[in-house]
């Protein structure tokens, strides 16, 4: 399977949130440094913050475009969160249900073994469409 096709299968992974099997792409020393800057060390601790992100915004990520060398995988990815619950505390900034947050990123997947050991994420448009806007 070429690192694109396991890439594809990590994202429907994720979102699905099937974070058993998303753990299996992870080296357990994984650190992951997102789009916000936050940075998380070791599976359990991306595991853990997803779940509470997944918890008050449902997520979906298409692939845009990804290449891969065997070593690093690049990719452009279009993200969109939209609010199941007030999220006064999310990541990215204050959220109302309803709310949906849509972010174009670059992330670039460092691999060791078949598996992601170091993810750097960079934010390249982030667009905001608050509940109340969609009545207009």
């Amino acid at each position: 399977m070429s690192e694109e096709a396991r890439f594809a299968e990590y994202i429907d992974t994720f979102n699905n949130r099937n974070y058993e099997k998303l753990v299996t792409f992870y080296s357990p020393e994984i650190r992951l440094v997102n789009g916000t800057g936050r940075e998380l060390a070791g599976r359990d601790a991306i595991v853990d913050f997803y779940k509470k992100v997944n918890a008050v915004a449902s997520r979906k990520i298409a692939i845009c475009s990804s290449m891969s060398d065997g070593e690093t995988l690049a990719a452009e990815l279009k993200s969109t969160f939209t609010a199941m619950a007030n999220a006064p505390d999310f990541p990215s900034g204050p959220m109302a249900k309803g709310d949906r947050l849509f972010i174009n990123s670059f992330v670039f997947y460092e691999i060791t073994g078949g598996v992601y050991v170091k993810i750097r994420a960079a934010i390249f448009e982030r667009r905001w469409m608050r509940a109340d806007d969609e009545e207009q």
